[in-house]
This record gives C-alpha cells, structure tokens and sequence, in this order.
C-alpha cells in the first residue's frame, strides 16, 4: 500500500473514531456506556454466559462482573440458572434492558442521519456481511472464541 493510500486509510479510521465518539454520547444520554450497549445487543440475541457477553462488549472477564453487576442492578439483564448444570448462569435481557436498547438504538439512528446528512450511504455500506464477518474474525482473536459463532446462530 501506498503512503498516500495509507493515509486516506488512516484518515478514514480517525473518521470511524470520530463517530464511535457520536455513538458514546448517544449511548450516555441514554443511560448506557458503549460496552453496556454492546452487551445488550449481545444478550438480545439471546441467552448469554458471562464470559460470552465479556467477549462481545469487548472487557475483560475480571471487569464484566461489574458490568454484569450493575446491569443487573439497574434492571437490564436477569441471572437465570441453568437446569442441567446448577453452577451455571446466563445472563437474559429484561424488558427494561429491551425497551432501553431500542430508544439507543432509535436515537443512533437519528443522531447518525443528523450527523452523516446525505453520507448515510456510506456508513451504511459498513453493513456488509463479509466486512461484518472479518471484524468477527478479528475480536474473536483479540477477546476469545464464539463472537462469529454468536453471529452465526443470530
């Protein structure tokens, strides 16, 4: 790759910062951090280990029983033990966590569209399977296995 080739990379990856920043915020004003949004989405999907929603909201296993903790707390998710195995918990989303996920993700949405104007097009060209499967690849390198897996069941 070229020099020039990788700096209009990196100037788009600085833009991609930019706009997690945008969706912090929105995520904030609606009462979640980013990786408490992305274990929402995660427990959404369905049932979810500990350890599972850790790999998906991107912290590690030590950190993800606060994050476990205080979404318990703040009613978003429930424990629910497993039958076949009593030491074993999942974690399931409530209708609160439920209802509070759908507003984000309604304000996202309109904070996007606000923000991008008439480059929603291009944002929403990042919804491309393959590119969501190689981003899959990667965290399940960098946080363990069954992010793709998840994705795959979904």
């Amino acid at each position: 790759m070229t020099r020039r080739a990788d700096g209009e990379l990196l100037g788009a990856v600085r833009t991609i910062i930019r706009l997690a920043r945008v969706a912090g915020q929105v995520c904030e004003e609606g009462g979640l951090t980013l990786a408490q949004y992305r274990a929402l989405h995660s427990a959404d999907r369905g049932d979810q280990r500990a350890y599972e929603l850790a790999q998906y909201a991107a912290v590690s296993r030590p950190a993800i029983s606060a994050l476990t903790n205080g979404m318990v707390k703040s009613g978003l998710i429930e424990r629910v033990s497993l039958a076949a195995d009593g030491r074993g918990v999942l974690f399931s989303i409530t209708d609160t966590g439920r209802r509070t996920l759908r507003s984000v993700e309604d304000e996202l949405v309109a904070r996007f569209k606000k923000v991008l104007g008439d480059s929603t097009a291009a944002l929403a060209m990042l919804n491309d399977e393959a590119l969501v499967a190689a981003i899959d690849i990667q965290a399940d390198k960098d946080f363990g296995t069954s992010v793709a897996g998840r994705r795959a069941r979904s």
